[in-house]
């Protein structure tokens, strides 16, 4: 089932003429160190969600002209019992700018990236939210727009809500301590001497994965 889905969506990239991003060889994911005065990275927990990343593409809107980065998963649920996915997804840009999956992006707009850069049953940010059953035959094919802005060169991609572990981090303040999860971390880069800040497509390569809380 999920290699039917990953062929789809790779038939759909080709023919809307956009750069695919093939998943390259990967150190495995390693928890980062956490920085004084932060939380050091909890344990998977048995109710974690089985979250299988695709890929992240530049992508422009042949209707508009407005180019957007696209990012394609799937989630299952193999934890014995149902789960409650609200996952939050946010890019951190080389400039600094951080994007918010979904905001600034037109309906219409994300309705014709469906089309092309995901499976039929693709649910957006919005839409996937929502209790997963138990099994394979229950996983959520999901993508995530961002409107592309910033610089585009170097990206960071955070997952929230894949899952359940989380902690508190102390408020040196005082007042109330700051609550933070599990977070999956990709970082991209664009290779060569692309120019992502006018191309109309960009092809992005995984650099290394791991987890943090925030």
């Amino acid at each position: 089932m999920v290699s039917a889905r990953l062929a789809a969506s790779a038939a759909c990239l080709a023919a809307a003429s956009i750069a695919l991003a093939m998943p390259a060889p990967v150190a495995p994911v390693q928890a980062a160190a956490p920085a004084p005065g932060q939380a050091r990275v909890k344990p998977a927990t048995r109710d974690d969600l089985d979250f299988r990343p695709g890929a992240l593409t530049l992508v422009t809107d042949e209707a508009t002209g407005q180019r957007f980065l696209v990012f394609t998963y799937v989630v299952a649920n193999k934890t014995g019992k149902s789960q409650r996915f609200a996952p939050r997804f946010e890019l951190l840009m080389g400039d600094g700018t951080i994007l918010t999956g979904g905001k600034d992006v037109p309906v219409d707009a994300a309705a014709r990236l469906r089309r092309t850069c995901a499976s039929p049953r693709a649910l957006d940010q919005f839409q996937v939210m929502g209790d997963i059953q138990e099994g394979e035959e229950h996983a959520k094919d999901g993508f995530v727009v961002w409107p592309a802005q910033g610089d585009t060169k170097e990206v960071t991609l955070f997952v929230t809500g894949t899952s359940a572990a989380f902690d508190r981090v102390a408020n040196p303040e005082g007042g109330k301590d700051t609550i933070v999860r599990r977070t999956w971390v990709r970082h991209y880069a664009i290779p060569g001497v692309q120019a992502p800040a006018t191309s109309a497509e960009a092809s992005f390569d995984t650099l290394k994965d791991a987890w943090i809380m925030r």
